[in-house]
């Protein structure tokens, strides 16, 4: 067996960016960072002197990577600091003694050699269940389309991106035979595998009752009362479930979701159909209210998750509300991918280098004009 290190050295040579190794600070290591001082924001800010709230985020740092390590090698990571500590004290220490530098070199390369294991542990976890997540990624492709058709009397336009190996967020438009049209539009709660199984469950339930009822309540009681008996408080579906007559005519059931935003010929929003309610698969005994409007030719209902407005950007902002209606209004006349795409483009825009915390996913669908 060879390794052949000259290959991979010009490998990494010929592929070095400046702007993704600035991204390891400005973007991996600060998400990292958030994630280890969630549980410890408010104490660390309370705290006056910098010197200790230095301290306390060392501590949350170092105490959150070692609550994820499994208890084995929560000991290896203990030897470590402990061996880093003593070659520190004894390098730096007052008096010294014959040999003293020896033992701190050895105590470091130790040290080395223990965060090297580690390392090559966690890759080796992570290698282990790649092929599993890639599996279920290409399986949960398969449940959201990436190009939607024009539907009878309708014209269709969608986008899904996902924060993590697989999603949580779910759109599907179903034609049925009497020319009437289904749409389920939703985001699983969570993040990564969890979610993707909820959105998984969902999409069964959706398929399943369409040639049974597709009628509104009954759709929104199946989805409800199968999610609450499949899940937990902590795995639910905020979602919509609207079903479109070939008239125009729009019945719709909105769980706590954000609202459906209707839109008209000249890209103002003219309504927004749906409030406050909970979502699928918390309450087995919830009532919903249904919605009602009609889209008229030319208008359009936008869907879109809530990872849309929430995304954050470099600095910290928002994407927003106000940024979805400017560039609706600015879009006045566009079809629905069109829309769509102008959308993405806006976030991508906004994001820059940064990574969404959250799927997101966007659907229109119009009124055919003449």
């Amino acid at each position: 067996m060879t390794t052949d290190w000259k290959s991979l050295a010009k490998e990494t040579a010929h592929s070095f960016d400046a702007d993704e190794v600035r991204g390891m600070w400005d973007v991996d290591f600060r998400r990292a960072t958030r994630v280890f001082l969630t549980d410890h924001e408010d104490e660390i800010a309370a705290e006056p002197r910098r010197w200790k709230r230095a301290l306390g985020k060392t501590n949350a740092i170092v105490f959150g990577l070692a609550k994820r390590l499994a208890p084995p090698r929560r000991l290896v990571f203990a030897l470590a600091l402990l061996l880093t500590l003593l070659a520190f004290v004894e390098r730096f220490g007052g008096d010294s003694w014959p040999g003293q530098a020896s033992w701190a070199f050895f105590a470091l390369f130790v040290t080395v050699l223990a965060l090297a294991f580690l390392l090559a542990m966690e890759l080796v976890d992570k290698l282990h269940f790649k092929d599993e997540l890639v599996m279920a990624r290409e399986l949960q492709a398969q449940l959201v389309p990436r190009v939607l058709p024009e539907i009878g009397a309708f014209e269709l336009g969608g986008f899904n991106r996902i924060a993590n190996t697989v999603g949580g967020d779910l759109y599907a438009f179903e034609p049925l035979a009497d020319g009437r049209l289904a749409i389920l539009f939703g985001d699983a709660s969570g993040h990564g595998m969890a979610a993707g199984l909820v959105m998984a469950v969902t999409h069964a339930v959706f398929r399943t009752q369409l040639p049974v009822d597709p009628s509104p309540g009954a759709m929104i009681q199946s989805l409800n009362r199968v999610l609450c008996e499949t899940g937990n408080a902590r795995s639910f579906f905020a979602g919509v479930y609207a079903l479109l007559e070939p008239g125009g005519a729009v019945t719709a059931y909105v769980a706590g979701h954000p609202p459906v935003l209707k839109l008209d010929a000249e890209g103002r929003i003219v309504a927004r159909l749906g409030a406050g309610s909970y979502p699928l698969g918390i309450k087995k005994n919830a009532t919903y209210t249904p919605v009602s409007t009609t889209l008229t030719t030319g208008e359009m209902l936008l869907f879109h998750s809530d990872g849309l407005p929430e995304a954050r950007g470099p600095s910290g902002e928002e994407f927003g509300d106000a940024r979805i209606e400017h560039l609706l209004s600015r879009k006045a006349g566009a079809r629905p991918y069109e829309i769509v795409s102008a959308l993405v483009l806006e976030l991508d825009r906004f994001l820059g280098r940064v990574a969404c915390d959250d799927d997101v996913s966007i659907a229109a669908i119009r009124r055919k004009t003449a």
